[in-house]
């Protein structure tokens, strides 16, 4: 469960992914196992309500089966924020991208994704270190062999930027389930 998991176990599982699609399939995971206990908190906890209102909301034909649906219920409840709600339908819409073009392999750098990422509001943009060496280069082997170390200390530096952004926006929402709920 997610409940015991801290900043250290999320950013070490989601170091563990290498590429683009990977990694935001995890952190969807993790984000949803987030949500769905965010939700569960903000139940009531009486008997009648845990053994049959409960499970027919949630259950597999429950109108709160879909992620979608629990994210905007949560967002109009005021239990997440607008940022929060932005944040991963823009995980969710770029995953739902990536699962569409299964051929193509992205990496962190590709317009594709960093337009995207670049948009979620705790991620912050390393400057492009390749574009600025290569401006001040002189054409050759050495130059190619720097601008494709540049390149790859680049998408690192992103990919390190999107796995802090997304766990930071984990944590928080774990956080949120410490609140208390009202109780009847």
């Amino acid at each position: 469960m997610l409940e015991n998991l801290q900043e250290d176990d999320i950013l070490e599982r989601l170091n563990q992914r290498i590429g683009i699609h990977d990694l935001l399939i995890d952190a969807m995971d993790i984000i949803g196992q987030s949500i769905d206990q965010l939700m569960m908190k903000s139940f009531r906890k009486e008997k009648h309500a845990i053994k049959f209102v409960i499970p027919s909301l949630v259950g597999n034909r429950g109108p709160l089966n879909d992620l979608s649906v629990r994210l905007k219920l949560l967002y109009a409840l005021g239990m997440i924020t607008g940022e929060e709600y932005e944040d991963i339908e823009l995980i969710m819409a770029i995953l739902d991208e990536l699962e569409l073009d299964k051929e193509t392999d992205y990496s962190f750098v590709d317009d594709e994704i960093l337009g995207p990422i670049s948009l979620l509001h705790d991620m912050t943009l390393p400057p492009n270190l390749v574009n600025q060496k290569m401006i001040s280069s002189d054409v050759g082997i050495v130059d190619s062999m720097k601008s494709s170390i540049y390149k790859q200390r680049y998408q690192q530096m992103i990919r390190s930027a999107l796995i802090i952004a997304i766990t930071t926006l984990v944590v928080r929402l774990t956080q949120k389930q410490e609140l208390y709920f009202i109780q009847e």
